[in-house]
């Protein structure tokens, strides 16, 4: 704090310097005003002062306490941990965490972790882009509610990090939210879940909801006609909402839950550990009531909780009581080829999904229809009708490899991105020169995972396998996805997943004893 002060001292003298300074130029009150931006009655007393006579006033000794100087450490150790978190976020964990916190404005609580920033030297580490959607006119109460889907990676006390997936409900009137988090991607079952509760918490259920065109809902569309899948079909009419859809990339129709989503994602996933799914959905719930439908919206200038209460005599109600059905994602290993082995049938995949053994994704029967997901992301990779038959190949013709782009197109992508060295030029030659048949797969396959990394620690796996002589583009992955394992110290098993060839790996270790150790010598 002494430093502080002592800085603040400094900028106190240092302007009453330049106030004589700018007197001298003949420049009057108002000019000096305007151009230090200080008030006149400041300036007219700073030139009614000498030097000694100012040092000695308490215009140059008085320093002011914060309300927030009580906090100080818990927003400081907040920000060195998190330095990318806003105010509006920093407010809401004080609120979390302090059962008394007093009720102050946010533009303090904003002007003070700036201050709070200065002091330590902690600049935000990144920007948030926000979309912006045209104004338009407030819907009746109760008539309208947004669903949305989200999800986000939370680090647990270990370090590791965990895939969450959230339903994002909200009215479009009063803003009221409703949230629901899983550790497995939505399907139709656990959506209409989703809704239950968001119908039971809300106490009612909107006329008319809004949706994306997602598989879990839709089983077909036709130049706008929709065809719900028969479970989400039957849920709709047994509880007589109505529902639309949105154009494909037409985000705008539905921006009020893209921002919910948004303000989940950066306001209360942000920053938290992830202890388990049961304790994160409760943290959900205090977050709704304290922050997410307990603080005014910037919008429209209501409490959504407040605002809420007239939309409750305009719901339809609710009489039913949230239950889902037991039920597991089934997992299926990709074969090399790219597709996998379902009921004695084999169905593609686009090329790249297979990464290695072990690869596997998750698979969903849904009105005769094969949605298979992405382990990692949740995200669908594809969607095939069920075949009855038995020994067929069902293949989308899509997923084979688009040789429409020259190779030169494909190495400048990879240029563009880690840099063009000659390391990189070296190994891409040599890779053309060892591997010509399958020189383009590589690259796609590189072109695919190579902005999971960052370029520096691409370049050093690139020129580990060039010393090594290894060309292979999955290697260059699999050492990159090792390195950064070891070097973030996310895992202290080692990546069993790697077919990285023996000239890397096998060189220096013994298979059957494989450790982390010998990971930390190959990576030096």
């Amino acid at each position: 704090m002494g430093t502080l002060n002592s800085k603040i001292l400094n900028r106190k003298i240092l302007m009453w310097y330049k106030v004589k300074e700018l007197s001298a130029e003949k420049l009057c009150v108002s000019q000096i005003s305007k151009k230090l931006n200080l008030h006149r009655s400041t300036i007219k007393r700073y030139l009614g002062m000498n030097e000694e006579e100012f040092l000695s006033s308490n215009s140059y000794k008085r320093v002011f306490n914060y309300k927030l100087d009580d906090y100080e450490k818990f927003i400081h150790s907040r920000l060195e941990t998190h330095p990318y978190l806003s105010s509006a976020q920093i407010h809401d964990r004080l609120k979390e965490f302090y059962n008394d916190f007093p009720n102050i404005n946010p533009k303090t609580v904003y002007n003070y972790v700036q201050r709070i920033r200065c002091k330590y030297n902690i600049p935000k580490s990144e920007e948030d882009l926000t979309r912006r959607y045209d104004k338009i006119p407030d819907s009746p109460f109760g008539k309208y509610a947004q669903v949305d889907f989200g999800e986000r990676y939370l680090q647990d006390d270990n370090g590791k990090y965990i895939k969450v997936y959230f339903f994002a409900m909200v009215f479009c009137r009063s803003r009221c939210k409703f949230t629901y988090f899983q550790q497995t991607p939505f399907t139709t079952k656990t959506t209409i879940y989703a809704h239950e509760l968001a119908f039971e918490y809300f106490g009612g259920i909107p006329h008319r909801i809004i949706y994306d065109q997602d598989k879990v809902l839709i089983h077909s569309e036709n130049l706008g006609d929709y065809i719900l899948t028969s479970a989400f079909n039957s849920f709709v009419n047994q509880n007589g909402f109505k529902v639309s859809f949105c154009r494909k990339s037409d985000p705008e129709s539905k921006g009020k839950v893209e921002n919910v989503v948004k303000y989940v994602k950066n306001n209360f996933l942000k920053g938290r550990t992830f202890k388990n799914i049961t304790i994160l959905n409760q943290e959900g719930k205090s977050w709704l009531s304290r922050t997410g439908n307990g603080k005014r919206h910037a919008t429209t200038q209501d409490i959504p909780a407040e605002a809420f209460k007239q939309e409750i005599p305009h719901l339809l109600p609710y009489l039913g009581t949230p239950t889902i059905e037991e039920e597991k994602m089934h997992e299926y290993h990709v074969k090399k080829d790219n597709t996998i082995n379902f009921r004695s049938n084999y169905y593609s995949l686009p090329t790249g999904t297979y990464q290695g053994v072990g690869t596997t994704v998750f698979i969903e029967i849904v009105d005769n229809v094969i949605n298979i997901y992405n382990k990692e992301s949740g995200k669908t990779i594809t969607s095939h009708t069920l075949c009855i038959e038995r020994g067929k190949h069902i293949v989308n013709k899509s997923h084979k490899q688009d040789r429409s782009i020259g190779i030169d197109k494909l190495e400048d992508k990879i240029l563009g991105y880690l840099g063009k060295n000659d390391l990189l030029r070296s190994y891409l030659e040599n890779l053309h020169h060892k591997n010509p048949k399958y020189y383009r797969d590589n690259l796609n396959y590189l072109i695919n995972h190579m902005k999971e990394y960052n370029p520096k620690l691409l370049n050093e796996s690139i020129q580990l396998c060039l010393e090594r002589s290894v060309y292979n583009a999955r290697n260059i992955i699999e050492v990159a996805s090792s390195k950064s394992r070891i070097e973030s110290n996310l895992s202290t098993e080692v990546y069993h997943n790697t077919s990285i060839t023996s000239e890397i790996i096998y060189a220096d270790i013994i298979p059957e004893k494989s450790n982390i150790q010998t990971y930390n010598e190959l990576f030096k």
